[in-house]
């Protein structure tokens, strides 16, 4: 059996996504991303799920990173959203399945990473 996940991600992910609007949000699934300097995420959209009705909740870690969020199609125009360490992003209903990435890290050093960004992504999986 998998170990369950730390109470405290869950309530973190849950509060979230109840104060932007979405109630109810019981996470049962967290992925840890490391990036370091350079690494990025291409436009993807989050799709491993069975039931594409919960949010999906993401809190950034360290470095700083832009955050590209675009439409339904993987060409559509993309806004550039930038996270510093602590910020928390949640997207869900009918913007669920809109593409999205991350621009390639910059060099630097945050005083909670070293020269990394860790990216949790809770999501309802099961």
């Amino acid at each position: 059996p998998w170990p369950t996940m730390p109470r405290r991600f869950g309530e973190l992910a849950a509060r979230a996504a109840a104060q932007a609007g979405y109630s109810g949000f019981a996470p049962d699934a967290c992925l840890i991303n490391r990036y370091e300097p350079g690494a990025r995420l291409s436009l993807h959209q989050d799709r491993n799920e069975r039931d594409f009705s919960a949010p999906i909740v993401s809190v950034s870690l360290g470095l700083p990173a832009v955050f590209l969020f675009g439409g339904g199609r993987r060409s559509d125009p993309t806004t550039r959203v930038p996270l510093v360490h602590g910020d928390v992003a949640v997207w869900g209903g009918p913007s669920r399945l809109r593409y999205h990435g991350v621009l390639a890290l910059k060099d630097g050093e945050h005083a909670a990473t070293g020269n990394c960004r860790i990216n949790l992504t809770f999501r309802r999986a099961g």
